[in-house]
């Protein structure tokens, strides 16, 4: 009966070693979502933005791949490490676009520019639906993040580059559109020709105005009381066509372009000192609102 039991015994001795080489060899062995998890947290915290501005969703994300790694690693659970492995992706990904979100808010806040305000929130709205939605896609697919990334990407560079033409335009919104005022001083004195000063502004105009080709304008010549009403309404028109066969001469379309001259009519100052008739010599340039509005005095 000895040699029997030996044999078993020596039986049981291998089958214990073989599990426990077998349990080994499992944590050793690499976890494809383990691995995915990995990498989708090391690109958020590589992420500047993301570590600046998400630091507890990083956190979440990043707790949640270390119990991963400990489920796998030391017990062997390739169910449990899976799981959460899958749940660090959706974690890090979450981080990346509340990132992306916070970020846009900031942008949005520095937007100087009470002309356009009212637009770029709206698109900011926009452009914050969008990435809730891609934020709620991220939990099921890493590929809707990258293109709620990219949205929002394209969205912040919008607002920026819109504010910086405003700035440069020095423009105002108002009810008949977006306004633009050249004055006095850059046209000969008493005349409707336009000086050399005009040039580095109505470059810019241009510029926007090309960029914008669905764009209309109105431009409207405007003097102060100083002279006859006939003198005045030539002048005032005369130096709406100067304006005009500038912005022609720098690409901008003649259908584009409406020109009318009011003389006297509709002063912004008072005639009655130096610096009023000063501000009352202008000409306005009226530039349609993006859906294409665009009101005339009359």
């Amino acid at each position: 009966m000895r040699g029997p039991l030996r044999r078993a015994g020596m039986l049981t001795t291998s089958v214990v070693a073989i599990s426990l080489l077998a349990a080994c060899a499992s944590r050793n062995a690499p976890l494809e979502p383990l691995q995915k998890a990995r990498a989708a947290v090391n690109t958020a915290m590589n992420d500047a933005k993301v570590v600046q501005l998400a630091p507890l969703e990083l956190k979440s994300a990043t707790d949640t791949l270390a119990q991963a790694d400990t489920a796998w690693t030391k017990e062997a659970d390739a169910t449990e490490a899976t799981h959460l492995s899958n749940l660090a992706v959706r974690r890090a990904q979450i981080a990346q676009n509340v990132a992306q979100t916070r970020q846009l808010d900031a942008d949005i806040k520095q937007a100087g520019v009470n002309a356009e305000r009212q637009r770029l929130q709206g698109d900011a709205a926009r452009a914050q639906q969008q990435a809730d939605q891609a934020r709620a896609a991220a939990a099921a697919s890493a590929t809707a993040a990258d293109r709620a990334r990219q949205q929002t990407q394209a969205a912040q560079a919008q607002v920026k580059d819109l504010q910086a033409r405003l700035n440069e335009l020095q423009a105002q919104q108002t009810e008949r559109g977006l306004l633009v005022t050249l004055g006095d001083v850059l046209f000969e004195f008493g005349k409707a020709e336009l000086t050399s000063q005009a040039a580095p502004r109505l470059d810019k105009l241009a510029q926007f105005l090309t960029e914008f080709p669905n764009r209309k304008l109105l431009i409207e010549g405007y003097t102060d009381s100083v002279g006859t009403a006939a003198a005045n309404q030539t002048l005032s028109e005369r130096r709406a066509a100067s304006v005009q066969s500038a912005l022609a001469s720098r690409g901008v379309a003649a259908d584009r372009m409406t020109v009318r001259g009011y003389g006297k009519d509709f002063p912004v100052a008072d005639n009655a000192s130096p610096e009023g008739r000063a501000m009352n010599r202008r000409v306005e340039i009226v530039i349609a609102d993006e859906n294409g509005n665009l009101r005339s005095r009359r």
